[in-house]
């Protein structure tokens, strides 16, 4: 196993940071050859699953580049674990008898394969699409969190402003005034005044 420090680069041009993990040495110093000349510094070197996963998700790279095949674990598996709490681009080198389980892991954190044996002019296209698939996918969570994040606000806001027309008798309309004359008197966002309000009426109930 080797790791290289994040600062090196190649002629001061900047590059992806990779970590690297293949089950044959031979094909493993290959591919990093390959890396180094289209200017990418490989950060981790190693034929072990165990070992991507420490690393990976300690200090993870902007890339995974993985065989299927390693010496203590299944290649794609060691891939998932880490995307579940360090999603990154991913990329699955493999056998052409692997093909369903590539297939299996492009649904989970992983943005492209390369079927072996591996060519520089496969490799670069390979790194594009990967991380072009992980920035189109990392974009659409973000849309959803946002998104989850507005509903929940809103239903927030719904039922604070429920429990003010019923404890104030007032109408909708003057129960939402009050919570945005509250909010603006408190300098609050008026979801915090919403969250105080159904947070103490479940108190009180």
């Amino acid at each position: 196993m080797m790791r290289m420090n994040d600062s090196e680069s190649n002629g001061g041009r900047v590059s992806k940071r990779i970590y690297l993990a293949h089950g044959d040495c031979k094909t493993r110093s290959l591919l990093k050859v390959m890396l180094q000349t289209l200017g990418h510094r490989v950060g981790l070197d190693t034929d072990s699953g165990s070992v991507l996963m420490e690393f990976g998700l300690s200090d993870p790279p902007d890339m995974f580049i993985s065989s299927k095949q390693l010496r203590d674990m299944d290649g794609i598996e060691a891939l998932i674990r880490i995307g579940e709490e360090k999603p990154r681009a991913a990329v699955v080198v493999a056998g052409s008898a692997d093909l369903d389980d590539i297939e299996r892991a492009m649904k989970d954190h992983v943005m492209a394969y390369l079927i072996e044996p591996v060519t520089e002019e496969d490799l670069q296209p390979a790194i594009y699409l990967a991380q072009r698939q992980f920035h189109y996918l990392e974009s659409l969570r973000t849309k959803v969190e946002s998104l989850e994040t507005r509903l929940h606000s809103r239903a927030i806001i719904e039922r604070a402003k429920g429990i003010v027309m019923l404890r104030k008798k007032l109408n909708e309309m003057d129960a939402h005034k009050f919570l945005q004359d509250t909010a603006r008197d408190q300098r609050k966002k008026i979801v915090e005044i919403a969250e105080t309000i159904v947070n103490a009426e479940s108190f009180l109930n």
